[in-house]
C-alpha cells in the first residue's frame, strides 16, 4: 500500500504509458506466453494497486481475470475502470470468498515488502494452496538496498531483498522458471539518482517525499522504453539491478 492516497492518483494516471509499468507489463505477457497456453487462464493479480496490469492484460485478450487490494483509493479507482477487483488483504487471500475456485496464474508485483519474513512465507504458501495443478506464480520485488531512496519512502519500502530472496522462501513449493534482473542496461543511471536522493535526504530531513512514478518528458519516457524493451527481447542473463522479476512453476505433491 502506498502511504498516501495521491501516490495512488499519480499511478493510475500514468501506468499505462510510463516506460517502466509498461515494462513490467510485457514481462508479465512474456510469462504468460511462454508458459500457459491460450489466454484462458483464471489469473488473480494480488495487490493490483490501481489496475493498470488488468488493463493491459485485457487488452491482450486475457479476460478472465480477478483482482485485489487493501487501499480503498485504489479499489475504487480500478472499480472506475470496469475492473473486477475486490478489497482484500495478502495476509488472508485464502480466507477470502474470491478466491475460492483456484486459479492458473497468480501475480503480485512489488507487494513483498509490506510484510515480514513470516507473513512472505504464508502469503507463498497460500499462493500455492490457490494455485491449479502446475499453475505459475509471478512476482517483481525490489532488490539491493543500495537503490534506497527518496522513492522507497513515498511508496513504503522499508528494505529491499536480496537477489536470492524468493528463492529461499519458496524453495520447497516452487519452481523457479524465469529469474530478470531490470532493467539492466539503465541501473547506472537508477543508482545514480538514488544516491543523491540519500544525500538529500541526509541534508535536508524535512526534503518533500515523492515517488519517482512522475511521467517523463515524451521524448525521454520513449527511449527508457525502448532501451528496456530492447532488454527484455535481447538480453536473457542479467545478474544486478534495482527490481527481480521472478516467475514459478508449483511444484504439485
Amino acid at each position: 500500500m502506498l502511504n498516501r492516497s495521491e501516490e495512488y492518483i499519480k499511478m493510475s494516471n500514468v501506468e499505462q504509458n510510463h516506460w517502466w509499468y509498461k515494462s513490467l507489463h510485457m514481462l508479465v505477457l512474456r510469462a504468460l506466453t511462454n508458459n500457459i497456453k491460450g489466454n484462458e487462464c483464471r489469473i488473480l493479480d494480488a495487490g493490483c494497486g490501481t489496475g493498470g496490469l488488468l488493463l493491459f492484460l485485457q487488452k491482450e485478450g486475457y479476460n478472465n481475470q480477478l483482482g485485489f487490494d487493501v487501499s480503498n483509493v485504489a479499489v475504487n479507482l480500478c472499480r472506475k475502470k470496469g475492473l473486477n477487483v475486490f478489497k482484500g488483504d495478502l495476509k488472508e487471500i485464502v480466507k477470502s470468498n474470491n478466491c475460492k475456485n483456484g486459479f492458473d496464474v497468480i501475480i503480485s508485483n512489488d507487494t513483498l515488502y509490506y510484510l515480514n519474513r513470516e507473513e512472505v512465507v504464508n502469503f507463498i504458501n497460500d499462493c500455492h494452496a490457490l494455485l491449479n495443478s502446475s499453475g505459475i506464480l509471478i512476482m517483481n520485488i525490489p532488490t539491493h538496498n543500495v537503490f534506497g531512496g527518496i522513492h522507497d519512502k513515498s511508496v513504503g519500502i522499508k528494505s529491499r531483498f536480496k537477489s536470492n530472496y524468493l528463492e529461499k522462501v519458496s524453495f520447497n513449493k516452487f519452481k523457479i522458471i524465469d529469474k530478470v534482473a531490470w532493467p539492466f542496461l539503465l541501473f547506472p543511471i537508477i543508482l545514480l539518482i538514488r544516491f543523491f536522493q540519500r544525500i538529500k535526504m541526509h541534508l535536508f530531513p524535512n526534503v518533500e517525499i515523492s515517488s519517482d512514478i512522475d511521467m517523463p518528458a515524451n521524448i525521454i519516457n520513449k527511449l527508457l522504453y525502448k532501451v528496456t524493451f530492447w532488454e527484455i527481447n535481447n538480453i536473457r542473463r542479467t545478474f544486478f539491478s534495482s527490481s527481480m522479476f521472478v516467475v514459478f512453476r508449483k511444484i504439485d505433491f
